[in-house]
Formats: C-alpha cells, sequence, structure tokens
C-alpha cells in the first residue's frame, strides 16, 4: 500500500524504473549482440562509453567509422540518451524534493554541479519555453544536452510528460543533424578507425586512472 512518504508514492518513481528496464533491455541487446552477430560488440560497446564519457560527437563518430547504418546509428544513440534521461531525471526531481537516495559520490557530484547550471540557464530557458529548451538541448556546450535540459524542463516548471517529450525530441534532431554533418568526415574516419577509437580508450584509461590517484592517494595525503 502506498504512504505519502513512499518512493513509489511519487511519479519520478515510475520514471525511474523505465529508465532502469531499458538499461536492463541494453544488457540484453548486448548479450544477443555477442552471442549472435559478434562483429557488432566492439562498435556497440565503443559507441556506447564513448557517447557516455565524451559526449555524442564522439560515440556518432566512432559509429560512422565502423560504418554502422546510420538510421540505427541515429536510434541506438537516442536509445543511449533515452536511458541517461529517463535515470537521471527522476533521481534530480527526487533528490530535489530532499529525498537522500543518492549516496554514490560521484553520481551525488554529477547532479549537484548539473543543478547549479540548470539553476543558471533556468531565466534564459524559461523565457522561451519549449523553444528555450528545444535550443539548449541541441546546442553543443557544456553543460548542455538532453540531461541538463530535463533538469531545466522540471525547474521551469513543464509536466513530466512535456519535459521528456521536448527533450527526447530536441535530442534525436541533435543526433540526425550531428550524423550528416560527421559523415563530411566519412572517409578520414573510416581510415582512422582504429587510431580513434584506441585514442579515446587511452584517454578515458587516464581519466579514470587520474580520478583514482586523485580520490586514494592525494586525498590521502
Amino acid at each position: 500500500m502506498k504512504t505519502e512518504h513512499s518512493l513509489f508514492a511519487y511519479k519520478e518513481s515510475k520514471i525511474l524504473i523505465l529508465g532502469l528496464s531499458l538499461l536492463g533491455l541494453f544488457f540484453i541487446l548486448v548479450l544477443l549482440s555477442s552471442l549472435l552477430f559478434p562483429t557488432y560488440l566492439q562498435p556497440i560497446l565503443s559507441i556506447t562509453a564513448t557517447n557516455i564519457i565524451f559526449g555524442r560527437m564522439a560515440g556518432l563518430s566512432i559509429g560512422i567509422a565502423s560504418q554502422i547504418d546510420i538510421t540505427l546509428l541515429i536510434f541506438f544513440n537516442l536509445f543511449i540518451e533515452s536511458i541517461m534521461v529517463l535515470i537521471l531525471y527522476p533521481l534530480f526531481v527526487l533528490s530535489w524534493r530532499k529525498l537522500d537516495l543518492i549516496s554514490y559520490k560521484p553520481l551525488s557530484n554529477f547532479l549537484n554541479k548539473s543543478k547549479q547550471s540548470a539553476v543558471k540557464y533556468k531565466p534564459l530557458i524559461k523565457q522561451y519555453g519549449v523553444v528555450g529548451l528545444l535550443l539548449f538541448v541541441i546546442t553543443p556546450f557544456a553543460m548542455t544536452g538532453p540531461v541538463v535540459g530535463s533538469f531545466i524542463g522540471f525547474l521551469i516548471g513543464f509536466n513530466h510528460l512535456k519535459t521528456l517529450s521536448v527533450v527526447l525530441f530536441s535530442t534525436l534532431i541533435a543526433i540526425t543533424i550531428w550524423v550528416y554533418l560527421i559523415k563530411n568526415f566519412e572517409a578520414v574516419l573510416i581510415e582512422y578507425n582504429d587510431t580513434i577509437i584506441t585514442g579515446f580508450t587511452v584517454i578515458a584509461l587516464f581519466l579514470l586512472l587520474w580520478y583514482l590517484v586523485k580520490k586514494y592517494l592525494l586525498v590521502s595525503n
């Protein structure tokens, strides 16, 4: 039975469950790919990791370099970014309502930093409403994009359906635009595909190493 203080009394919890369900579906797709279409496994993992760590443009670049079907690439990236939004958006809303669900410090720090950006851009986006939010999500600058855009949608008073609809539609537009811009460099990307993937992997490992050193060595000293 739901109570006023139960987590499941909040609509955000249903969005979170949807996001986690899509995340589970993602892992199933990865498993099926490894069994049935092994040649797609490395590009899928590379695109996903690069998108999360370095952003949309990097992930799409690897997808085009791997010569993945354009339509599949667009909707796969939309799938990844939708998962991020549908998990982080409800966590943000619940944390805003002072429900302390997040004990993982890096995620908590990310939400706090994103909250500052959302508050910063809130007056500007509110002035232009849906159009302002759409342009914010499409704009390829630091601390813009679908996740922070969804936070702003909540802060300016949009309901969940309106916020997620605008954000995910804007994300689809942004991905499509980037794909056709990056396609102009397709020949170069295909030629240096392995170098690009190796480069992003090395940078990601370096960032992970720096994080571990900073957390466990520099702090302790």
